[in-house]
């Protein structure tokens, strides 16, 4: 095996894996760590090690107030009002559950992206998978007695924090960013980190902080690994390997959390959701296969 080959490979276990079993590892966190405080310190974790990285390597880095204004809109964007969400609803929600609604992101990106202007028009077989998907997210999220809980709140929260993070991401697409990738994700966690904090603080979670052994390793496994080491193997394979391919992420990760969901802690879906289940990863295998396969 060549050396290419085998970084290759390395990446893509690393994004399957690392990123697959992070909403496991956020579950258990939650549970012994106040949520927003513990998406704080994560989004700070990864920040750090990422600018680190960053300095390293001589990304640039903003330097005007214009471009500092971008990061604060993007950490809010895309750490704040995404991260933070899904982390709290996992306190209330199965592991699988989120992310299986997460799978959502790549049903959003695919439908917004055809806005502005850089969009792109969706193929039949595209549209199809929208249609499929959001049936599919439907079947997840809809009440088997017909009448809403908390549960169903939670579930809405998971998928509005997921609109927002597809909505900040065809943003930065459409945008000239001239701060490198890995300061850019640095900068915004760190800035993104800060903002959970303060909110994390502001609504009474700092005494219920504590430094149980559970909750530190969650956090270092989600700062130094999820944020940093496998973002950095994604932006490689974005570079080096077919996009198509890439995009396969989207509905390995969930399957990968639902796995592990039912190893690790015993979660189990419905049969209705196991119909969602499917519906949706179906949906989004349509919208991200390119559409010479079909």
């Amino acid at each position: 095996m060549t050396g290419f080959k085998a970084r290759l490979y390395a990446c893509f276990a690393l994004v399957y894996l690392v990123w697959g079993s992070s909403f496991l590892v956020i579950r258990i966190g939650v549970t012994d760590l106040p949520p927003l405080l513990f998406a704080a310190g994560r989004a700070l974790i990864g920040g750090s090690v990422l600018l680190t990285l960053a300095l390293y390597r001589g990304d640039r880095l903003p330097s005007t107030a214009h471009e500092w204004k971008l990061m604060c809109f993007f950490s809010i964007v895309l750490i704040a009002l995404s991260s933070g969400p899904s982390t709290f609803a996992l306190k209330h929600l199965p592991s699988n559950e989120v992310a299986l609604l997460n799978a959502s992101l790549a049903l959003w990106i695919a439908g917004l992206g055809t806005l502005g202007p850089k969009g792109q028009s969706l193929s039949r077989i595209s549209l199809l998978g929208l249609l499929l998907g959001f049936i599919g997210v439907a079947l997840l999220v809809w009440p088997a007695d017909f009448r809403l809980t908390p549960h169903v709140g939670w579930q809405l929260l998971v998928l509005a924090a997921a609109l927002v993070c597809s909505a900040g991401t065809i943003i930065y697409r459409n945008m000239t960013m001239p701060v490198g990738p890995i300061g850019f994700n640095a900068i915004i966690m760190l800035l993104g980190g800060l903002v959970l904090f303060v909110a994390g603080t502001a609504s009474g979670e700092l005494p219920r902080w504590h430094w149980g052994l559970s909750g530190v390793l969650a956090l270092i496994f989600l700062g130094v690994f999820t944020s940093a080491m496998t973002y950095s193997a994604f932006t490689w394979l974005m570079k080096n390997a077919r996009t198509d391919r890439v995009a396969t992420f989207a509905y390995v990760n969930p399957a990968i959390a639902t796995l592990l969901g039912w190893m690790v802690l015993g979660e189990s879906l419905t049969p209705q959701q196991i119909l969602g289940m499917l519906v949706v990863l179906g949906g989004v295998v349509l919208v991200t296969m390119p559409s010479r396969y079909f």
